[in-house]
């Protein structure tokens, strides 16, 4: 199975399938060393299922048979989650559509119907469910607390080919990168970059840095010698009065 394929199936499962979630736990010893034992073991539901709990006011965290809904270090109804949700439903009710299956009630419904067709479907079409799926659960792992936010790269974006008609994408404060350093992405044309060449990405990062940072110090540099050269005028000026005085 592709790589694209592994993303879209890994993804979709995330925002539409319970899953077990592992909390890890500790003990004490006699000699008070700090020891792991069991994992606390829960099953949430997906990723949209919890992004609705939290969206909805007064909504639980959890209930009698331990399922847990979302973190609970986060608070209910909140604007992101809703915006979200909208978004999701809205997109993959649209893809649906665009790929030429009937829509169904909810967005699990659809996510997973264009699952189930989608190796009949194109690269080129692969690619953009591919980018919608990992930005939705991306984006539902911040809100809901399970990830922390990505990092913001200060470069423009490098892509040279944005829509496929040779138009660069060249957006400033788009770049977004994986905490850890395993990906990045931008967020106004959407290009991904992954383990393998994120590399690159972080290269052109710092050579933007290294330049920019040159730059700033020319231009601190012109202003310098310009104030040092309105003291020199003024001093002369000073000067020339004092001599006429005497």
């Amino acid at each position: 199975m592709s790589d694209t394929l592994t993303d879209i199936l890994d993804s979709a499962e995330a925002l539409t399938d319970p899953r077990q979630h592992s909390e890890p736990r500790y003990e004490w010893d006699a000699n008070r060393n700090k020891k792991p034992v069991d994992p606390y073991r829960t099953i949430v539901p997906g990723l949209i299922q919890q992004l609705r709990d939290l969206a909805e006011e007064g909504s639980t965290s959890g209930d009698e048979s331990g399922v847990r809904s979302v973190p609970d270090s986060r608070p209910p109804g909140e604007f992101d989650a809703v915006s979200l949700i909208a978004a999701i439903t809205f997109g993959a009710a649209w893809r649906a559509g665009q790929v030429g299956l009937k829509a169904r009630d909810t967005a699990e419904g659809n996510i997973r119907s264009i699952v189930g067709t989608i190796s009949t479907l194109d690269s080129d079409t692969q690619h953009d469910i591919r980018r919608e799926l990992m930005s939705w659960r991306r984006q539902a792992d911040v809100i809901l607390g399970w990830e922390q936010p990505p990092i913001e790269l200060v470069a423009p974006c490098p892509v040279v080919d944005a829509d496929g008609y040779g138009t660069p994408c060249g957006a400033r404060g788009t770049l977004v990168a994986q905490r850890d350093g395993s990906g990045a992405r931008c967020v106004k044309c959407g290009a991904v970059w992954d383990e393998k060449t994120v590399g690159m990405l972080f290269e052109h990062v710092r050579r933007y840095t290294e330049a920019s940072k040159a730059a700033a110090e020319r231009a601190r540099k012109v202003i310098r010698d310009a104030k040092a050269e309105q003291r020199r005028i003024a001093d002369e000026a000073r000067e020339r009065r004092h001599t006429e005085a005497a």
